[in-house]
């Protein structure tokens, strides 16, 4: 009596290689006629083979995903250094750095009615000509 494992388990006496040379010089049309045990190792074999790229192809991942995060920390340091100097800039530049930049973010003032009335309009007439 044979138990459930030793059921599922080809046996070894089929070689693997035997089996793929096989079927090699049967072709496709040879598959109809594999056995159950050459099915069987030929399906491990592709579960080996497919396990072997997800490994390799993890592997891949992590390498550039540990390249990106070393990019963004040279990257973080150099926006540090440029902020840094930029702050030096702005520093040695003093109020004229600050009050340009605060002009800028100001809406235009209005003139006042008093100016407008200094002011001589010009006649329509020396316009139009």
């Amino acid at each position: 009596m044979t138990t459930l494992d030793e059921a599922h388990q080809p046996a070894h006496n089929v070689d693997e290689t035997e089996v793929v040379k096989g079927l090699e010089q049967r072709g496709v049309h040879g598959v109809d006629s594999l056995s159950l045990e050459e099915l069987e190792l030929l399906t491990e074999r592709k579960r080996k083979q497919l396990h072997q790229e997800a490994i390799e192809r993890k592997a891949q991942l992590e390498n550039e995903i540990a390249s990106v995060g070393q990019q963004i920390q040279d990257l973080q340091g150099r926006k540090s250094e440029l902020e840094t100097q930029l702050r030096a800039l702005a520093k040695s530049m003093g109020s004229a750095g600050k009050s340009g930049e605060s002009t800028a973010k100001r809406a235009p003032r209005k003139p006042k009615k008093s100016a407008e009335a200094d002011v001589p309009s010009i006649p329509r007439e020396q316009t139009e000509g």
